[in-house]
């Protein structure tokens, strides 16, 4: 039974994890967030690659912030037009505009994960939003135009390497 699957799983007030069908579970808002108001911290340790789960999340070429047991932010399912970015100097998901009560929490996770494709953790999206990219594969992946637009929501990795990206000469890019 996938219920089983949260036993254990520490989950703030101001948050619930409910059923979505094909996504598994996902995190909702048990209350009102303002835009820019803190919706929940990023729990984790530094792990190399290699000992890496699929929930984690992405902080250089070769490491992510990891835990050994799932937690409420495992549950922040990915949109292409996210309602939090996740600030990874913070460790923390931010609301990008005022999040209902009852509505799903989401973030963006090509802002984070640079090649997902080369470890297994690529998917079809689900989000349904006029943005969807269809198959989640990695920022790298992007066309220009879309990893611009998202650059606002870049964690440091990805900014650093969309900075690379800008300064080849336009016949390269």
């Amino acid at each position: 039974m996938q219920t089983e699957r949260l036993r254990g799983v520490v989950v703030p007030k101001t948050l619930k994890i409910v059923p979505a069908g094909s996504k598994g579970f996902s995190l909702v808002a048990n209350r009102k967030f303002r835009l820019g108001e803190k919706v929940c911290f990023l729990a984790g340790e530094l792990v190399d690659a290699a000992h890496s789960t699929p929930e984690a999340v992405q902080i250089s070429d070769t490491q992510f912030i990891d835990t050994n047991y799932l937690v409420a932010e495992d549950f922040i399912n990915h949109s292409c037009s996210p309602n939090t970015r996740l600030d990874i100097e913070c460790r923390q998901f931010t609301a990008l505009r005022d999040i209902s009560r009852g509505e799903e929490i989401t973030y963006h996770y090509l802002t984070t994960e640079w090649d997902m494709e080369a470890w297994g953790a690529d998917f079809r999206c689900a989000c349904g939003s006029l943005h969807c990219l269809g198959h989640i594969r990695g920022f790298k992946y992007l066309p220009l135009a879309e990893k611009l637009r998202i650059k606002p929501l870049l964690s440091p990795l990805l900014r650093g390497k969309l900075e690379e990206i800008e300064r080849l000469p336009q016949e390269k890019i």
